[in-house]
């Protein structure tokens, strides 16, 4: 089964018979059947933090909300930065203009 995980997770084998899975964040991960018979599978789909992407068309879907996610966390750095720079260069001047007193 493949699965699209926004978040990464282990997933335990119900029984405690097979070893545990791990799957990356924002990542497509080939598991075995039974993962999604586990706990943890089952809460990250509620959140929908793990999807099964069962044809093309869901595997789109899954990469189209990463790259819109991906373009909103680069928006949302570039601001942080210019603010940070921003914030620099006033307590630049405010320092440089204290020392000339």
């Amino acid at each position: 089964m493949l699965i699209f995980s926004k978040k990464a997770f282990q997933f335990d084998h119900p029984a405690g018979q097979e070893p545990a899975v791990v799957v990356r964040a924002h990542d497509f991960t080939e598991v075995p059947d039974w993962v999604k018979k586990s706990s943890m599978f089952k809460l990250a789909s509620q959140t929908s933090d793990v999807t099964v992407t069962e044809s093309k068309q869901s595997v789109k879907d899954a990469e189209a909300g990463t790259r819109a996610r991906s373009a909103a966390e680069r928006k949302a750095e570039e601001q942080a930065q210019k603010e940070a720079e921003s914030n620099t260069t006033a307590e630049t001047e405010q320092s440089q203009s204290e020392q000339q007193k």
